[in-house]
């Protein structure tokens, strides 16, 4: 069986638990070291670690500020020949000191991620390469997820994932050429490579987020071409059962809580627009389904009821008392922690 990774905080607390059930006899000595033996401590993040990761981000603003202060100065060749040269040192430097200095190791490959990107920018410039913004975000992320791959580092894929979204909204709002395929491309890999990473909440997060954009501007910017009248309304609607499904979808278990909370978010969201397209038979739908989710035990609930409940007292600030309307909103939140503190004292689980 393989171990299981907990935080330093939680293998404390089963541990003071084992060491009292050892000591009333309940288990054994060697009983308890086997349990304590399934368990990995994860690394959190140092003092050192976070001292590494800002030189290495200073590190990187240095060589670059300096490139760009005397860029004007140096001839096309030397410009190059800099460029490559930081990027090959600082990444040789690391690789070097991998085994025996390996948080200093890391923070050389973050420099490194930031001078290649740059150096992107710097070589279209110099050499007049006719390749649009987006595009260089693009080749600056698959720079980077294989020297996340390489390093097994989630903080490096997070990066990725942020440059992906810059790439895939500005292709759409900014350069409004075509849709950017190369995210369906990016997407499977990123989702293979958080299976091989055992699903790391932070990355999972960023990569359902980033489906989920990807996603919806694939229906913004192909939808209208059908040439509907209410092509927003088909969209948000779309959204909305795909929320709706994200929240129930039977996915593993490391992912189950994450999905499911993004899709409450992206149903609620998503909800609240259209309220303003549908009559009244649908807040008044989804309220009641929001109860149920809410008898069920979802929290997430709660937070979009509140958001319903303000975005109707927006439409009635003219004419209906601010103060009832806080008193209502104080009455349910009341009601709503009575019911989960009793639900709680009966043994009934909470999610989301």
């Amino acid at each position: 069986m393989a171990k299981k990774q907990i935080t330093k905080k939680r293998f404390e607390f089963l541990e003071h638990e084992f060491n009292y059930l050892e000591k009333g006899g309940v288990i054994s000595q060697q009983e308890k070291e086997r349990m304590l033996a399934s368990y990995d401590v994860k690394g959190n993040l140092s003092f050192i670690t976070i001292l590494l990761s800002i030189g290495a981000l200073l590190l990187g603003l240095g060589v670059l500020t300096f490139v760009a202060s005397n860029w004007i100065y140096l001839n096309k060749a030397v410009k190059f020949l800099l460029i490559i040269a930081c990027l090959i040192g600082v990444n040789f430097a690391g690789v070097r000191w991998q085994v025996r200095f390996p948080k200093t190791s890391r923070s050389l490959h973050y420099a490194g991620i930031l001078i290649f990107g740059a150096g992107i920018f710097l070589i279209e410039q110099m050499f007049n390469i006719s390749i649009n913004f987006n595009s260089s975000f693009l080749l600056w992320a698959i720079g980077t997820v294989f020297i996340g791959y390489y390093l097994k580092d989630v903080f490096i894929l997070l990066f990725t994932s942020f440059l992906l979204f810059i790439y895939i909204n500005g292709s759409i709002f900014l350069d409004e050429t075509s849709y950017p395929l190369a995210i369906l491309v990016f997407l499977p890999v990123l989702y293979i490579i958080l299976k091989k990473f055992d699903y790391p909440k932070y990355l999972a997060f960023s990569l359902n987020a980033l489906a989920i954009n990807t996603i919806a501007l694939f229906l913004m910017e192909f939808v209208p071409k059908l040439d509907f009248d209410n092509s927003n309304t088909i969209v948000l609607s779309i959204l909305f059962v795909l929320g709706i499904l994200l929240a129930y979808i039977p996915v593993r278990n490391k992912l189950q809580n994450i999905t499911h909370i993004q899709g409450h978010i992206l149903h609620g969201i998503t909800a609240l627009f259209l309220t303003f397209d549908f009559s009244i038979w649908f807040p008044l739908a989804y309220f009641v389904f929001l109860l149920y989710l809410i008898l069920k035990g979802s929290l997430t609930s709660i937070v979009i009821i509140c958001a319903l409940i303000f975005r109707y007292y927006l439409d009635s600030f003219d004419f209906l008392p601010k103060s009832l309307t806080f008193i209502i909103g104080g009455i349910m939140l009341i009601g709503f922690g009575f019911f989960f503190e009793n639900r709680r004292k009966k043994g009934g689980a909470l999610n989301e």
